[in-house]
Formats: C-alpha cells, sequence, structure tokens
C-alpha cells in the first residue's frame, strides 16, 4: 500500500500553483468543519467529511494527485490514509493546516509578500526578535508553543511592539497549535490596549480554537471582566457555544463577568 506524503506549507502551495498554470488535476480537500470551511478557504478546495467520503472515492480517479489540508495537519493524515487504504496513488497531507497554507498561496502567487525585518526596524523590535529566536526574514513563522511574533508580542501586552509587526505587513489570522489567534494572547495578559491594536485591526473576535472556545468565553472563564467589557462592546459574539455546549454565561467565574453577560442567560 502506497504511503501519503507529509509536506509544509510551501510545498503544498507550490504543488497548488503548478496544477493551477498547468491546468493540471489536483483533488484538494478541506477537512475542517463546515463553518471554517464558508468562513474561508483555499480557492478551488472542496469541503469533505466522512459522510461524503465514499461519492469522492467513487469520483476521483486513482490517477489523481490528492492534497488534503485541515487545522493544523492532524486530521488531514486521518482522511490521507483513508484515501492510500483505496489505493490513490500521490496523497499529501499539509503540515501545520489551513492558516499556513493560506499564507504561503498568498506569498507564492505574489499576493502578500512574506513580512520581514527591514533596516529601520525599531531597536526595541530587534531586540524582541532576537530575545526569542524569531526569524527575521519570515515574522509569521512560530517560535516556541506556536507563537508568531505578533502572538508573543500580544501574550507581553506590548502594544507599540504590535503596531510595528502589523505595519510590516504579519499575518493577523495565524493560529497556534491550540487553535488561538492573537486576541487570546492579548486576553491573557489583560493589557487593554493590546488587545484594541488587535481589534483595530479587524482580528476575528470569534476565532473558535480547538476546544470550540472563543475569547470571550476564555476571559469569562477567567474573571476578567474588564476584558469581557471590552469584547462585547468590539461586537464578540456571547451566543457561541464550545464543543461542551457552553455558552460564555454558562462558564462566568465571577459575578461581575455574569452581569456583563446576563442578557444572553436565556
Amino acid at each position: 500500500m502506497t504511503a501519503f506524503q507529509r509536506i509544509d506549507a510551501a510545498t503544498a502551495a507550490d504543488l497548488i500553483h503548478q496544477s493551477r498554470q498547468t491546468a493540471s488535476p489536483l483533488a484538494l480537500f478541506d477537512v475542517r468543519d463546515r463553518a471554517s470551511y464558508e468562513r474561508a478557504h483555499v480557492a478551488g478546495a472542496e469541503h469533505l467529511t466522512e459522510a461524503g467520503l465514499g461519492g469522492v472515492l467513487r469520483r476521483v480517479a486513482r490517477e489523481v494527485p490528492v492534497l488534503i489540508y485541515c487545522y493544523h495537519g492532524n486530521a488531514s493524515q486521518v482522511y490521507a490514509e483513508m484515501f492510500c487504504d483505496f489505493r490513490f496513488g500521490q496523497v499529501f497531507s499539509v503540515d501545520g493546516g489551513y492558516e499556513p497554507l493560506a499564507g504561503a498561496l498568498a506569498v507564492r502567487t505574489g499576493l502578500r509578500p512574506t513580512p520581514c525585518l527591514p533596516p529601520e526596524a525599531s531597536p526595541a523590535l530587534r531586540a524582541f526578535v532576537a530575545e526569542y529566536g524569531f526569524d527575521p526574514a519570515d515574522l509569521d513563522a512560530p517560535r516556541a508553543h506556536g507563537l508568531t511574533p505578533l502572538m508573543r508580542a500580544a501574550l507581553l501586552g506590548q502594544p507599540t511592539l504590535m503596531r510595528e509587526l502589523l505595519a510590516l505587513g504579519v499575518d493577523l489570522a495565524r493560529r497556534n497549535g491550540d487553535g488561538n489567534n492573537a486576541l487570546w494572547l492579548a486576553c491573557v495578559s489583560r493589557e487593554v490596549e493590546a488587545l484594541q491594536v488587535l481589534i483595530e485591526a479587524g482580528i476575528d473576535l470569534d476565532n473558535c480554537n480547538e476546544m470550540g472556545a472563543t475569547c470571550l468565553m476564555y476571559a469569562a472563564s477567567s474573571g476578567r471582566e474588564g476584558v469581557v467589557e471590552l469584547l462585547l462592546n468590539a461586537g464578540a459574539d456571547p451566543y457561541i457555544r464550545n464543543f461542551d455546549d457552553a455558552r460564555a454565561v454558562d462558564l462566568a467565574a465571577n459575578l461581575g463577568c455574569l452581569k456583563l453577560l446576563r442578557h444572553t442567560a436565556n
């Protein structure tokens, strides 16, 4: 039986780009949940679930290369193995999942250049990049705990660094290994200005992590009243439920958070 191949986002982007340029066949599948797929997906990707797998296996020729991505590269391996079980010859699973693949495609097609540390960068940003071992040639590349420079700056509550990074074009949509974006890290820091920087930049307020949790849920469950109020005023959705069917109000850790969310209690 042929084994599937795990490839990084840049290699996957090259395969997709080459397929588009040469009009050669490539079966591209997104195995995230339907809501995530509908919010954003790679152009040409088909949403795939276990229920729909049988139809795909009957429809796609065995000689057609298959490329699969998910959130972070775990579920895609499960699906890739299924295709191999049915004797597909070239099957690829994208390590890192959708976010790095989308970023690599944007770079590959020239839609977004790779953000790098320019000569005129501030001494503070240079010191920050060096201290945490970030790649000065790719300021979207994660390091410890899957944190990008923007995430780390958010965790540290450093709005000045965050503004400089955003001005250099870093990807606001990147998520860490737990599926959290930079806004979650800013919630941890409780730094109001850091939160405001990200909100003003247009970050996804309702990003759901691997447990289905949003930033509002985290803030409520950790008793961060000021953060809860800020997120609600910015338009965060208090009615989203996590994988345990709980909303932010159900997770409120103190009376202050409960009062802020009381309108969603019913």
